[in-house]
Formats: structure tokens, C-alpha cells, sequence
């Protein structure tokens, strides 16, 4: 992708120093309150896509500043977290298995006789 744009930042700057080139032409300009009389079309050309290129630049860069503003403020929230998940884990205690029956010292793994029936799994008793 970045060999595209810099193909077409190329391809841009040959075809305005063409047109630079060919329009050599002296002509009068008027902006707000300045005032040139003897300026070549080239040289207006030229200035205006330096100017467009600068104000790109900026914009470019102030974009890139706010993103990483962004991506340290949430690589920081993301620590917070991690340390606040790190330390709920530290102190939550053991958990506790209740409500399950005692293994019978036989080899068939079938739960000891308690005088309780065990429901199967997602079978509600009755």
C-alpha cells in the first residue's frame, strides 16, 4: 500500500512540474490585502501544491498524535485491568465443591450409597 501512494505522490509531482514547465506565462494576483502583478503561473502552481502538501502533513501529524494519545491511554487502561483481574484472582478463595456425593472405595467410580439419588446433569429434582 505504501509503495502505491508514494507511486502516486510521484506521479502528481511529474505531472505539476509539466504543467509548470509549459505555463511560464507572467500573471497578476490578488489575495485579501497582498498584491503581486508579475507572477508566473508555474511559480502559483508550485506554491499552491506545497501548500496543499504542508497543510496535508499537518493534518497527517496531528492524526498520528491523537492516536497514540488514544493507544497509551488504553495500553494503560489495559495494565489497570490486568492488575485488578491479577489481584480479584489472587484473593478470590478456593472454590468449594458442595452437593456432590463421596466416591465409594470400589474400583466402578459409582457414588457411595448416602440414601440420596443423584440427578443426572441439567435434570432438576423433584
Amino acid at each position: 500500500m505504501s509503495q502505491l501512494i508514494v507511486f502516486l505522490a510521484l506521479a502528481f509531482s511529474i505531472i505539476i512540474a509539466i504543467f509548470a514547465v509549459q505555463n511560464t506565462m507572467p500573471v497578476a494576483v490578488t489575495f485579501l490585502a497582498w498584491r503581486a502583478d508579475a507572477v508566473a503561473v508555474s511559480v502559483l502552481v508550485l506554491i499552491s501544491a506545497a501548500l496543499g502538501a504542508l497543510a496535508m502533513l499537518l493534518l497527517g501529524l496531528a492524526r498520528e498524535v491523537s492516536l497514540r494519545w488514544r493507544h497509551r491511554a488504553v495500553a494503560n487502561q489495559l495494565k489497570q485491568t490486568q492488575a485488578r483481574v491479577a489481584a480479584l484472582e489472587a484473593n478470590q478463595p478456593a472454590p468449594v465443591l458442595t452437593g456432590q456425593p463421596a466416591l465409594s472405595a470400589s474400583s466402578s467410580g459409582e457414588p457411595a450409597e448416602t440414601g440420596q439419588s443423584v440427578p443426572a446433569a441439567g435434570v432438576e429434582r423433584e
